[in-house]
């Protein structure tokens, strides 16, 4: 008596991985050589997700292809697709999945408040509902835990990357929340190993936006950040002092030379007429964008953060709220940079675009005309390479099969890569199978 036929989407799952289980390659299977990370079944269409980092460009088309047959050959299967476990990861010395912008917050100069400004302004974007990570880059005196009251110990996934400590919706990693042991004395190497290995590793859940705490100085951490990861923008923060100006200008400009903007200039810890606000700094910081005059950017009309004590606990403040001058200032300043972040976004990508940002250049070619197979309506996909070199090879493989397309639109992301939508001509016969061409 035959096996029933695989029905619901775990059932074709199953079974997808039990013939995944039999495609052979040096050393294994792709399970068992964990180079699968993770198979989705949905409307008949299964998608494998597969760590390409360790593979060359022969072996990895020839990975995607033994996989792709794998889907097509499992009943209840009309569809498969193959995507690269860090689809997402910018073209950058220092990718970084999960979240959608990152921003620096930075100052050459200590005592200046970032780190309260950071967590603060995490708390106020939380507020005005982005789902918002924090990542303390401070090795040497890692303070936001603390005021965030994250808690460690940060775990490890399967693959041995970072999971970020949850703490009251925000997303925070920090070396304070992985050395239980007491103090480290991270120098050099170490320092640029262990920011790279948390934030670069680290398994953010989808996040709209992650900010960077920065430590002060022009050293390893700062240096690593700014050159390798993929930065959207960064905000510096100064004491209305001529050091605190100075400072930030070095910083500034280091932001400038590797082509990160500048969202502006936060003056912190300013003088104010409010009674219980006495600044130990003398005025309100308000020129110290046209002071730092080296420096672009975005926005210099950014509010200063008045001396407000009620800021040194910004759990308990209320940003969504506002019911002091500090609270009122750093809710203005959240609103600054979710402006920026929409003005930044580049071209909107459909939703249902396919993502082969990641694959090797031939299983990009040819899954993109196996696209086709699926429908007639149009086609999204995700790449990196040469966008007109794709277009140019559907198009032949098309006509090829007697079909053609009626338009096609390619759109650059930047460091995201290229979005191209294909229209295909409405009458062009539609293939019944969507196998990639050999």
């Amino acid at each position: 008596m035959s096996a029933e036929p695989p029905e619901t989407d775990d059932e074709i799952r199953r079974t997808v991985v039990d013939r995944v289980r039999e495609v052979q390659i040096p050393g294994g299977d792709p399970i068992s050589e964990q180079l699968l990370e993770d198979v989705i079944v949905e409307d008949g269409i299964v998608t494998f997700v597969v760590n390409f980092g360790r593979l060359d460009q022969r072996l990895g088309t020839r990975i995607t292809d033994q996989l792709y047959g794998a889907g097509l050959a499992t009943e209840g299967v009309d569809h498969a697709r193959v995507e690269a476990v860090d689809a997402e990861a910018p073209e950058t010395g220092l990718p970084v999945t999960g979240v959608d912008s990152l921003i620096a917050v930075g100052s050459a100069k200590g005592g200046v408040g970032k780190t309260t400004v950071t967590v603060s302004l995490a708390r106020a974007l939380d507020a005005a509902g982005l789902d918002v990570a924090v990542f303390d880059a401070n090795v040497h005196a890692p303070d936001a835990p603390d005021l965030l009251e994250a808690e460690g110990p940060v775990q490890s996934t399967p693959s041995g990357g970072p999971m970020p400590v949850l703490a009251d919706g925000i997303e925070v990693i920090s070396v304070e929340l992985i050395a239980e042991d007491g103090p480290v004395a991270w120098r050099g190497a170490m320092v640029h190993d262990v920011v790279t290995d948390l934030l670069g590793n680290a398994v953010w859940a989808d996040r709209d936006v992650l900010l960077v705490d920065l430590p002060p100085g022009i050293g390893e951490a700062v240096t690593t950040l700014v050159q390798q990861a993929p930065l959207d923008g960064a905000l510096l923060v100064s004491t209305p002092t001529s050091a605190g100006t100075r400072s930030a200008e070095r910083t500034g400009a280091l932001f400038e030379a590797y082509g990160v903007p500048t969202i502006g200039v936060v003056p912190n810890m300013v003088a104010t007429d409010e009674e219980g606000l006495e600044s130990p700094y003398e005025g309100d910081g308000r020129a110290l964008g046209d002071e730092i005059n080296s420096v672009e950017v975005a926005n210099e009309s950014l509010e200063p953060v008045p001396f407000d004590p009620s800021l040194r606990e910004p759990l308990t403040s209320d940003f969504d709220e506002p019911a002091t001058a500090g609270e009122a200032a750093i809710e203005a300043l959240a609103s600054d940079v979710r402006e920026f972040l929409a003005g930044s976004n580049g071209p909107e990508v459909p939703e249902d675009a396919v993502d082969l940002r990641g694959l090797p250049p031939a299983a990009v070619q040819r899954h993109s005309v196996a696209e086709f197979g699926v429908g007639d309506a149009t086609i999204s996909v995700l790449m990196r390479g040469d966008p007109e070199e794709l277009v140019e090879v559907v198009e032949t493989a098309l006509e090829s099969d007697g079909r053609s397309i009626a338009e096609s639109r390619i759109d650059d992301l930047g460091r995201d890569g290229w979005v191209i939508e294909f229209e295909p001509e409405s009458d062009a016969a539609t293939p019944s199978t969507s196998e990639p061409p050999a």
